[in-house]
């Protein structure tokens, strides 16, 4: 059948947009649909790693990101005790020796310009999906279209995933944050801060433009917090004065985990936060996503797919696998309250950041240079090729 699309791709954040840019450079007719009109009100994901660098390097935007982003080298954690140590990433084993500090809404304006307007349809609520022998039909408000494959890159909450009764048992954690931007006057630079105290956790990233991000966890989910709750919280954890007034924006979160136990069904495939689900903290649900894409990419370019799905799912369901792991270990460790708790805390810490031989494997644990499959690279090339029987 011929089809209006060859992908259409449901979710137009980060990972939507560089699965549909890498698609158009293979020449393939590609569509995004998009339910928001206009960016998101806060910073949401901010840091990219060095293997999300790479796969960007294949659109030619690695120098733009760069330029656009703040370069965090170096990240320095600190106890119920004092400063316990520094997490470096000026000596992992990569060119890109740092995490990239860059707000989401600035991620995705760089990947639309790139993609242009022409491929995206924003307004554009999907209500449903069906797919048969050959092709797909999408449907949204009074529209539809047709084509060979469809992609759901539309969140965690995911309707395509609904659609398709795929099941993803969901562990909610009972932990919870309020984070916020601020005008940074704080003197750190590019430097991460993290504080692990025993009321609870902050954590401080630069951001570009001259504002700084705080995390504050909470006992409870606050889904309007107080006026100066970031401020109020990291004054009394950490001594340091964020005044309400250079505030930018809030949101608040809470961590839950899921992975589905496949990533397609049928011509319906699943990316990103729509496969899978992990805690921000540690930064790495938008990275193991852009290598979702990397990889759906050179799949849907190939001359049959749907041979080459199974080891898509394969590999990429083990890759969030070690990283909601990681995610769940880090965020774990950090949210012990508690004096007790908090010097045993101290302990792991300072062994971890102190013992030379085990400290030099922290950089490229949080740059995910040890997550499997982190690129296209580190898959094993005969993977690649349909199975003969």
């Amino acid at each position: 059948m011929k089809t209006d699309f060859d992908v259409i791709i449901v979710g137009g954040g980060p990972v939507g947009l560089l699965l549909a840019c890498l698609l158009k450079k293979q020449a393939l007719r590609v569509r995004v649909l998009e339910k928001r009109t206009q960016p998101i009100p806060h910073s949401a994901a901010i840091g990219i790693t060095p293997p999300s660098l790479h796969i960007l390097n294949k659109l030619g935007l690695t120098s733009e990101f760069i330029d656009a982003g703040l370069k965090v080298r170096d990240c320095f954690v600190h106890g119920q005790s004092g400063q316990l140590g520094c997490m470096t990433f000026r000596d992992i084993p990569d060119e890109h020796r740092f995490i990239l500090a860059l707000p989401q809404v600035t991620t995705i304006a760089i990947l639309q310009k790139h993609l242009g307007a022409e491929f995206i349809e924003t307004g554009c609520e999907v209500t449903e999906v069906r797919q048969f022998t050959d092709h797909c039909v999408v449907r949204a408000d009074e529209r539809e279209w047709t084509a060979r494959y469809v992609v759901g890159c539309d969140g965690w909450r995911s309707p395509v995933r609904e659609f398709i009764g795929m099941q993803a048992p969901t562990h909610a954690y009972d932990l919870h944050f309020v984070m916020g931007d601020f005008i940074d006057r704080t003197g750190f630079g590019e430097e991460a801060h993290l504080f692990f105290t025993a009321m609870g956790s902050v954590e401080s990233f630069p951001l570009p433009g001259g504002q700084r991000r705080w995390i504050v966890q909470t006992d409870t989910r606050l889904d309007q917090p107080p006026k100066g709750l970031v401020s109020e919280l990291t004054r009394l954890r950490t001594g340091f004065d964020v005044p309400v007034a250079d505030q930018v924006n809030e949101s608040v979160f809470t961590p839950r985990r899921f992975n589905c136990d496949r990533y397609y069904d049928g011509r319906v495939i699943l990316c990103g936060d729509a496969a899978h689900g992990m805690s921000p903290i540690g930064g790495q649900g938008m990275n193991t996503g852009f290598a979702d894409a990397e990889f759906l990419a050179e799949v849907l370019s190939h001359g049959d797919p749907s041979s080459l799905l199974p080891a898509y799912s394969r590999f990429r369901r083990k890759a969030a696998k070690t990283a909601i792991f990681r995610a769940e270990w880090g965020m774990w460790l950090g949210t012990w309250r508690g004096k007790t708790l908090s010097m045993l805390r101290d302990a792991i810490l300072k062994f971890l950041l102190c013992q030379g031989p085990v400290a030099r494997r922290m950089g490229p644990f949080y740059a995910m240079l040890t997550i499997p499959f982190n690129t296209l690279a580190r898959v094993p090339q005969g993977s690649l090729k349909p199975r003969t029987v």
